[in-house]
């Protein structure tokens, strides 16, 4: 069988850390053949310096350029300097004529669009609405594209979860007192909140016990300055970004995983913490209320709220059996609907679907190939 070529355009899963990049090497190891396809890579952006960046990013244009016999190319996006990078790779498919799925990963996008300049969202709508599809992450950002960017291609796929490399991490009720936060440390996440949150439970709740662990890159000297300040060093352990090898481990150290964010998209941290059978405590932004049913597998709060932060993480302390039930709900939900298995199916029907409905705009070689 001649398989059909798709480019997955995308940062560096080896150089970029993120949701983002978690994505994309889980669908490079996925069993694409057995659905007819052949993936292949071309990197977009490292972290880096800029002479780095602009050598991939050129690399990756000439590449799709002079690529030849593309089936269909996949190009994953977040905001800001991602999206307006990822809008020329798209244009170039356009005139090109290889069907094009956006995938938006930016957790604010909705802030980036709403504050740019009224030119620039008719550049952003332009882009997006010559895609033939735009996979979005929850319910929420569905509505959002199609109300506020008045887009009719949009779908939903869930961000997928190896469920089975997870399954050895659940220790619930052993660790009910010791709580990670999973993420980039930083405002946006509601770090500061967080810590805010544990100055209290130590100093005024008097629960000495408890026991944090912060697992993340992005501004660690300013939180671990914070943290010195505030006279919670042996409360908080900062471990800094921790790979994909020492995430296990870190998720053996605690039974509920904390992200207190101001914005999101659909957390890869709250899945493979669920896959896990950690206890969720998040806010209800983005994709999280699509994920977490309150009570069900965790609890939600308001962004900013430190006082409910304080209030959950005793309640959570206090009501172990309560937590094993919810540890037990969040394995089962993952595998029943986020699985990697799952997930990639629905990804490859999409990549079927808009193959067969472009079809006829295709160069005739391509049509050959999407029927073969």
């Amino acid at each position: 069988m001649l398989l059909k070529q798709v480019i997955i355009i995308g940062p560096s899963v080896e150089r970029t850390k993120g949701g983002m990049a978690s994505v994309i090497q889980g669908l490079t190891e996925s069993n694409a053949d057995a659905y007819g396809y052949q993936l292949t890579h071309y990197t977009s952006h490292v972290e880096g310096n800029a002479i780095e960046k602009l050598s991939f990013f050129f690399t990756c244009l000439f590449k799709l350029l002079f690529k030849r016999n593309i089936a269909l190319v996949h190009i994953h996006t977040a905001c800001d300097a991602s999206f307006y990078r990822k809008a020329i790779f798209a244009s170039i498919c356009h005139k090109k004529g290889v069907p094009v799925i956006m995938h938006i990963h930016g957790a604010d996008f909705d802030t980036f669009y709403s504050n740019a300049h009224k030119a620039i969202q008719r550049i952003i709508r332009r882009s997006l609405k010559r895609c033939n599809k735009v996979i979005v992450l929850s319910a929420y950002w569905k509505k959002f594209f199609e109300e506020t960017i008045c887009l009719n291609n949009v779908v939903v796929l869930f961000n997928a979860v190896n469920v089975d490399a997870f399954k050895s991490c659940s220790v619930i009720p052993y660790n009910i007192g010791a709580f990670l936060f999973l993420g980039r440390l930083g405002e946006r996440k509601g770090i500061y909140d967080l810590v805010k949150a544990i100055d209290i439970l130590v100093h005024q709740e008097n629960m000495q016990h408890l026991q944090f662990y912060f697992a993340g890159d992005g501004e660690v000297d300013e939180v671990k300055k914070l943290i010195t300040q505030l006279n919670l060093d042996q409360y908080i352990d900062v471990l800094g970004w921790v790979g994909e090898d020492q995430k296990k481990e870190v998720l053996l150290k605690a039974d509920t995983v904390v992200l207190p964010s101001y914005n999101e998209g659909l957390p890869v941290a709250l899945l493979e913490a669920m896959a896990a059978g950690k206890v969720i405590l998040s806010t209800a932004v983005g994709g999280i209320p699509d994920l977490v049913t309150e009570q069900v597998n965790g609890f939600l709060i308001t962004p900013g709220d430190i006082n409910s932060l304080v209030t959950t993480i005793k309640h959570i302390y206090h009501s172990p059996g309560q937590m094993e039930l919810i540890s037990k709900n969040n394995v089962k939900k993952i595998r029943n609907e986020y699985s990697s298995v799952k997930i990639n199916q629905q990804l490859f029907q999409l990549y079927n679907d808009t193959l067969l409905a472009g079809n006829k705009s295709l160069p005739a070689q391509l049509q050959n190939q999407s029927q073969s």
